[in-house]
């Protein structure tokens, strides 16, 4: 999960939480606001009650006069009893309904069934009333007694449903306003990360001259970005000392091998030159002859990392590969190894002829070195895709390790070490190779293809 996502769920999450028990505190304080006031109501009844009862003595009592007793507004349960259990006095919705009496209670809440045909209160889609009671204890006459008067309370019950039903309605459209805020603001706190990201991203080895930009304020993120781009001096320092070390290396290499070059032919055009003397001399001059090469390569390898850009013009390909397959004619004789040049027509692409034909040379050059000794077959294939062209070499060999593959275009990179000195490679004709279909802005690929086929695929866009 993106940094972005927890960031906005643990916002919402905690904004949530925490309205919810805000919310549970309001609704309680305000509905036990509600109890109190019901309770107060029933305590002053109960008060004035029992000061009627004085003032008529002895029973029976008459409370019809009383507005909340009249016959036809009374909706309270009421029961006054003396100490013996004997009823004083009873409202007419005892008739209907018992309420206990719980003695360790003073106040409680009870819900009692009563069909609508008997009596109006409000009652529920189950006919079911919530009452509020209270039980009050006092004297009447000097005798104790017992006042217990219940209110219905089923049109609050329904205020407060209705009241629970809106704070869900509003924690929900809460929360899901408080996820797309979080959301945004996350990703409005995270966007120089991104942007740091993205930015590091671009940052690569033909690119180490690009710095993340400084923001204004010096915050963690300024910190970080500095910390970044001291590390890409660093890395650019680096990259560029090794460049410079190979060519001056290659450079300076050059001279003194063609001279010792010239040295061992020049000794070997001696006749009066025993034949151990230059046998030897023919194994030095092989020897030096591969340092030549392998010279030549590191030079050109070089001038390959630091060139940039090319002079591009018109190349046909078709054309290019007939001029390189020509002159290796007498080498395929030589290994027996019989060429099938599938190319017709032109295949017209944007590029530096003079590197196209090195790579060319490279790719054929390397079908030969690793083709089978007998019966070989190498196939040049080529075809335009869209807007860009595509050139396969293939030549029979045995199928590369699926592990070495990514890593055959790595420079002096051998997959059978005692195979490429036995043909005199070097390990660095595909990285050149793929150093110039980059600077195309191409791609090239290696492939192990059905019938002891190897294929190398180039594209070009």
């Amino acid at each position: 999960m993106k940094i972005q996502k927890k960031i906005a769920l643990w916002i919402s999450g905690t904004a949530f939480l925490s309205t919810i028990i805000f919310s549970s505190f309001i609704f309680f304080e305000l509905m036990e606001e509600h109890f109190k006031s019901i309770d107060n109501e029933i305590q002053y009844m109960a008060v004035s009650l029992v000061e009627h009862m004085e003032d008529l003595g002895k029973g029976p009592y008459d409370f019809s006069y009383l507005p909340y007793l009249s016959s036809k507004l009374n909706k309270y349960w009421i029961k006054v009893t003396n100490s013996q259990g004997k009823i004083l006095y009873q409202s007419a919705l005892v008739k209907y309904i018992d309420i206990p009496s719980f003695s360790n209670k003073t106040s409680y809440m009870l819900e009692k069934v009563i069909p609508r045909s008997q009596v109006q209160l409000g009652q529920d889609s189950q006919d079911g009333v919530l009452f509020r009671v209270s039980v009050i204890k006092t004297f009447l006459t000097g005798l104790p007694i017992e006042v217990r008067i219940a209110k219905p309370i089923e049109s609050l019950e329904e205020k407060l449903l209705n009241l629970i039903r809106r704070i869900a309605i509003s924690l929900s459209l809460g929360t899901l306003l408080i996820i797309v805020l979080s959301y945004k603001l996350a990703g409005k706190i995270l966007n120089p990360i991104v942007s740091i990201t993205r930015m590091s991203k671009e940052i690569s080895e033909k690119s180490l001259y690009k710095r993340i930009p400084l923001s204004r304020n010096k915050d963690e993120l300024y910190d970080l970005s500095l910390a970044l781009n001291k590390m890409f001096d660093s890395l650019q320092y680096s990259f560029k000392q090794q460049k410079e070390f190979i060519g001056n290396a290659s450079h300076e290499l050059k001279s003194p091998i063609t001279l010792l070059m010239l040295a061992q032919e020049e000794m070997l055009m001696n006749e009066n030159l025993p034949s151990s003397a230059s046998n030897a001399l023919n194994k030095q001059l092989d020897t030096t002859r591969r340092m030549s090469h392998l010279v030549r390569n590191l030079l050109d390898l070089s001038r390959l990392e630091h060139q940039e850009t090319l002079d591009k013009k018109p190349v046909d390909m078709a054309t290019l590969v007939g001029k390189v397959l020509n002159d290796y004619t007498e080498l395929f004789k030589a290994k027996k190894i019989r060429i099938q040049n599938k190319l017709s027509g032109e295949l017209i692409i944007q590029g530096d002829k003079e590197k196209l034909f090195r790579l060319l040379i490279n790719l054929i050059d390397n079908s030969i070195r690793y083709n089978f000794e007998k019966d070989g077959i190498v196939i040049v294939e080529g075809k335009k895709i869209n807007k860009g062209v595509r050139l396969e070499v293939s030549n029979t060999a045995k199928p590369i390790p699926e592990d070495d593959i990514d890593q055959i275009f790595e420079q002096f990179y051998r997959v059978e070490k005692s195979r490429s000195t036995s043909h005199g490679g070097s390990g660095l004709g595909l990285a050149i190779g793929k150093k110039i279909v980059e600077l195309h802005g191409g791609t090239i690929v290696i492939i192990n293809e059905p019938g002891s086929f190897v294929k190398v695929s180039v594209f070009f866009s």
